[in-house]
């Protein structure tokens, strides 16, 4: 008789080692041989199992578990019974080493790519370092949501700054940091601007002064003192009004 059905394309036909001799009608579990050798299948579904005469039906009538066969009934003593293999596991193999690269991977198996502002700076990123304390991400379906924190409200978190620019810079802040007694720091309350090399201050004085001592202080008049507003000179300081 011709064989029917679609033709294999690796493997071979086994008739595996009997075990009917084992048959006692209590014991299920039987180990799987070929030729006196351990035999592991691929799966219950690549087995043809007939216990006299009958063909049973994989994962009901019978399981595998790596070169054993389970019944689910014991086999009546006397049975007679073959398995025939229908056709052997084909192996894949294992590539070598830096040979597999991102195209041939699923787009679920590529890790991350990272891009700033639609221009790719890095694919198959499988690791993220937030460097810093404060920084925080949730994530959301597939997207992670990023924040980089930079100190409280948006302001730098450290009183001791540098910035240099090519740009116009506009500085503003609430309170002055320390004594304000640092040589080389400029710090600023209020309205104070350098424009063509002019010098533009505020001529109302709503918030009161102190000048340290050791330090003089220089309005450019005249100025206005608002109501309830101080200002306090140290010994040996100095308060100029030109």
């Amino acid at each position: 008789m011709p064989y029917l059905g679609r033709q294999l394309t690796s493997g071979n036909y086994l008739k595996l080692d009997d075990i009917s001799s084992q048959f006692n009608g209590s014991k299920t579990t039987f180990n799987l041989k070929s030729g006196g050798n351990v035999f592991t299948p691929g799966s219950s579904y690549s087995l043809l199992v007939s216990l006299g005469g009958i063909i049973q039906e994989a994962e009901s009538a019978y399981t595998i578990d790596r070169d054993t066969i389970t019944f689910a009934s014991a086999p009546p003593t006397g049975h007679d019974a073959f398995i025939i293999i229908l056709g052997l596991a084909l192996g894949v193999g294992v590539p070598a080493d830096g040979s597999v690269g991102l195209e041939h991977l699923q787009d679920t198996a590529k890790g991350v790519g990272i891009s700033s502002s639609g221009t790719v700076i890095g694919t198959g990123i499988t690791s993220l370092n937030f460097v810093g304390t404060g920084n925080t991400f949730s994530v959301t379906g597939s997207s992670v949501e990023i924040s980089i924190s930079s100190g409280a409200g948006g302001t730098f978190a450290s009183n001791s700054v540098g910035v240099h620019t090519t740009k116009i810079v506009g500085v503003n802040t609430n309170n002055i940091a320390g004594a304000a007694t640092s040589e080389g720091a400029m710090q600023v309350t209020g309205n104070l601007a350098i424009a063509e090399g002019m010098l533009i201050t505020d001529s109302n004085i709503d918030t009161s002064l102190n000048i340290p001592s050791g330090k003089n202080g220089l309005f450019i008049g005249p100025v206005t003192i608002g109501a309830g507003v101080t200002i306090d000179v140290a010994t040996n300081s100095t308060l100029v009004v030109v």
